[in-house]
């Protein structure tokens, strides 16, 4: 379709650009590339990335795909230990923030389009939304930027969502990410975000104009409550990433190797999957409405999906190879704004930038000086209307903004045309063997032959990638600088702070050459482009239709012939014999039988030369399209079906076998029991009879002595008779015996202290849960200041952390939590003995909540002394 409109367009883009950039990196053009990351090729060239430092924070190495960082115009973002969040205004340097809420690693940090809307995630599936802001200490306005004292700042903080849904990621698997969708005009003050947790994808829609802080929801996963604009769609395996459209109700997500499509349509309300991708991924990401990407677990093998066609196809591949184990990219993200898709290498220290317009076409390379964990990218406007592609990074030795020109990410003027966009002549049947089984399908040639038929193809190539040089003319919002210094003064952090300089400036836009819209003709072109290629593949159907119609009319007719044939031959021979006499049997029956010959050789040539080729083609198409997909299916059912029944089965018997045992030690254990309880009541009795009949009697003895004795006679001068009621008590034996009687009696007394003191001295935690369940908590924790002192809530909170597998371990965990609250970390008599008791009970806790046998109330529980544990321990 080579039109006046697609030269007209090449010619006012190519009349914007005044200067021509020396190409760095090199140029994509085939539907297989490799590319060394080890080594470069003849003329590329990589290039040191800009820094601009914005503060010192040593992260731990980790290779693992996290977006533990987010950047919009107002705010950076970044997820520290414990769960804590800092952010920085990039107004003012000097005011920050942390933002407290999860108590594991973050897993995914973004920010909503346009907005200061911030998404958060961590790595046990808690998600929250923050609406941020910028406000002064006294009247909550917006902060004026042009003020250079910012003395009363805060940046405050607004709970819109705070789900938990308590995910417990296998090993191996990617944490839970998430996405959000663009905003929908028809919705006005509403937006939807999409998550990965354990085997489902969870899609919510919440609220931007709610008042206060949301209360948080514990939500399980394989019960979901019937909440408004709450969906679950579940999934046989993990989910790994989840990532939406630019436009639209768009979604991809991966799961066991495979990626989905799910869409929901206008009108509707639920997500519906549409397509199955069948390539071998972990990460996809939208590259366009049109083409998604799909990585796998590294990121060292992209695949460009179309995923308009009824059947999606490969458009491209890239392989990023090494010789030397040299390569483990992170962070696969799209810059719609620029077409650049970023990845970076944590074991070389650099950066790789493709630049993508339909497929990849171009690949430069950026060297740092530190691995990059995590980053996240935006695009800043010189005065002139050049772009600067700001990557905002999370270093093992701090945080730092790394930027490079824009110009050098996208081809050279010409490099394209000079060897051959993708899909042209020039290329086709040029794709490489693939090391992938599951990578090359019959379709993905279609694919590459529809887009070389169309002549037109080169120039609209031609004419939108310089397109992107012209849309850098687009003013900025400018920027101040930002600068920090000092230590860091909140939750013992140790963060270092250095000068930073993060200005963003911008003038107009460059004046355009042509006085039609540029927006409106790219537009016309692409509809067109569209059109033409619906008709094509309507021919193609219509042409298909029409064979299959024509093998079906031949197959037909061969059979028609054959039997015709038959008869004919029948009905002749029958006429010969009865013209001919006997004599002329034998040569008659040898006559009959070279004609048979010779009619089922004809019939069976017949039928290789017509409806040979065209069986063998629909038969292996079928097989292709049909027969081995929904094998795969009904294989996956059948043994998802087996793993199931063998998991009941094993279940059941887990059951039965503990029934089992549970019976045999009761039985076992009953005999032991009675004799038990039979003794003691034996031994009361004996005791009964010793403390009451004995000293009777002796008391009758000793009347008897003393009446027959003379008046004289008695006890010696200066000692009185003994009293046979000097002796021991069943009262006092039972004290003895029973330690619960004199903490009785000192809790009647009010004095806790003593009874929890004599409870814990004995270390039985039997006896301490005694008394804990004959006080109410209320009644010690209530008070001010707290009647137990500060030895005995020590050991209090460390002997009821030593077991939390007895059923009475939901009331443990409340008093260890309230125990601790009390303790003061400044007490200078056992400030030397916390640490290694609430260390202690620290492990007890997270053994606690790791083990697969505690209760969900356990782990909720258990997960909140945890969060207080952690807090004493950061404050010695």
């Amino acid at each position: 379709m080579s039109t006046a409109a697609a030269r007209a367009l090449a010619a006012v883009v190519d009349a914007e650009r005044s200067v021509t950039n020396v190409a760095k990196g090199r140029v994509l053009n085939r539907m297989e590339e490799y590319v060394d990351v080890e080594r470069r090729e003849d003329g590329e060239d990589a290039s040191a990335l800009e820094v601009a430092p914005i503060t010192v924070y040593e992260t731990k190495y980790v290779e693992a795909q996290l977006r533990m960082i987010a950047v919009n115009d107002a705010f950076i973002c970044y997820g520290i230990r414990n769960g804590l969040i800092r952010v920085f205004s990039r107004k003012s340097g000097n005011v920050r923030s942390l933002l407290r809420g999860h108590s594991d690693s973050i897993s995914t940090l973004k920010f909503l389009a346009n907005t200061d809307v911030l998404l958060s995630v961590d790595v046990r599936g808690r998600v929250m939304v923050r609406k941020l802001s910028l406000q002064g200490a006294d009247d909550g306005a917006s902060i004026d930027v042009s003020d250079d004292n910012d003395a009363g700042w805060t940046i405050g903080s607004q709970n819109l969502v705070d789900f938990d849904f308590a995910v417990d990621t296998p090993d191996g698997h990617l944490p839970p990410s998430a996405c959000w969708l663009p905003l929908d005009s028809r919705k006005p003050g509403k937006c939807e975000f999409a998550l990965s947790a354990g085997t489902c994808v969870v899609c919510y829609e919440c609220s931007l104009m709610k008042k206060g802080d949301a209360i948080a929801a514990e939500i399980d996963l394989n019960a979901p409550p019937a909440m408004d604009g709450l969906q679950v769609i579940e999934f046989d395996a993990p989910v790994s990433c989840v990532d939406s459209a630019p436009a639209g109700r768009k979604l991809v997500a991966a799961s066991e190797g495979r990626a989905y499509v799910l869409v929901k349509e206008d009108g509707e309300t639920e997500f519906e999957c549409t397509d199955t991708l069948p390539w071998t991924v972990e990460t996809a990401v939208f590259a366009s409405a049109e083409r998604v990407i799909l990585g796998n677990d590294n990121n060292s093998e992209l695949i460009v999906v179309d995923v308009t066609q009824e059947t999606p196809f490969a458009v491209q591949r890239v392989v990023f190879k090494s010789d030397s184990d040299k390569l483990f990219n992170v962070c696969l993200q799209h810059n719609p704004e620029t077409g650049i898709v970023l990845l970076s290498n944590t074991r070389m220290n650099t950066v790789y930038a493709l630049h993508f317009e339909k497929s990849f076409d171009y690949i430069a390379r950026f060297e740092a000086s530190q691995p990059i964990l995590s980053f996240d990218s935006h695009v800043k406007y010189d005065g002139d209307g050049s772009a600067t592609m700001q990557l905002f990074c999370l270093q093992t030795q701090a945080i730092q903004t790394l930027s490079m020109p824009a110009e050098a990410c996208i081809p050279p003027d010409g490099a394209l045309e000079a060897l051959g966009s993708l899909g042209t002549p020039k290329t086709k049947g040029s794709l490489e063997h693939s090391s992938s089984a599951t990578l090359l399908t019959p379709d993905m040639f279609g694919g590459a032959e529809l887009a070389g038929d169309e002549e037109d193809e080169e120039e609209e190539r031609a004419a939108v990638v310089p397109s992107k040089k012209a849309a850098a003319a687009q003013p900025a919002s400018s920027e101040e600088s930002m600068g920090e210094s000092g230590a860091e003064e909140e939750e013992g952090e140790d963060e270092e702070f250095e000068s930073a300089n993060m200005s963003e400036s911008g003038a107009g836009a460059i004046p355009v050459a042509a006085a039609f819209d540029m927006k409106q003709l790219r537009a016309t072109i692409r509809n067109e482009m569209r059109e033409l290629l619906n008709e094509v593949r309507d021919e193609r159907r219509l042409a298909a239709e029409e064979r299959k119609a024509d093998m079906e009319r031949a197959r037909k007719a061969n059979e028609t012939a054959a039997a015709n044939l038959k008869r004919d031959v029948t009905n002749a021979i029958a006429a010969l014999l009865q013209q001919h006499s006997v004599d002329n049997a034998k040569t008659l029956e040898a006559g009959i039988g070279r004609a048979q010959s010779v009619a089922a050789t004809s019939a069976q040539t017949a039928m290789k030369s017509i409806v040979g080729p065209s069986i063998d083609a629909a038969v292996r198409a079928q097989m292709e399209t049909s027969v081995v997909p929904k094998m795969e299916i009904a294989c996956s059912t059948m043994f998802t079906q087996v793993k199931h029944t063998f998991e009941r089965g094993m279940a059941d018997l887990n059951t039965e076998l503990l029934a089992a045992r549970e019976s045999a030690a009761i039985s076992q254990a009953t005999p032991f029991v009675s004799g038990l309880r039979q003794a003691t009541t034996e031994v009361r009795q004996a005791a009964t009879a010793l403390m009451t009949d004995i000293p009777n009697q002796v008391a009758q003895a000793m009347a008897k002595v003393t009446a027959r004795a003379p008046s004289g006679m008695g006890a010696p001068p200066g000692m009185a008779p003994k009293s046979v009621t000097q002796g021991k008590t069943l009262a006092q034996i039972e004290q003895r015996l029973d330690p619960t009687v004199e903490i009785s009696k000192l809790l009647q007394a009010n004095q806790i202290d003593r009874a929890f003191n004599l409870a814990l001295s004995m270390s039985k935690v039997e006896v301490v849960m005694w008394l804990v369940n004959q006080v109410a908590s209320d009644r010690i924790f209530g008070q001010t200041p707290c009647p137990l002192s500060q030895g005995v809530l020590l050991s209090l909170v460390q002997q009821l952390s030593s077991d939390l597998t007895t059923p009475d371990a939901p009331k443990k965990l409340d008093w260890i939590r309230d125990s601790c609250l009390a303790v003061d970390p400044a007490d200078p008599v056992l400030r030397q003995h916390m640490r290694p008791v609430l260390s202690t009970v620290h492990q007890s806790l997270m053994a606690a909540a790791n083990s697969p046998t505690s209760a969900p109330e356990v782990r909720a529980g258990t997960r909140l002394c945890i969060h207080v544990v952690n807090s004493m321990l950061s404050s010695l």
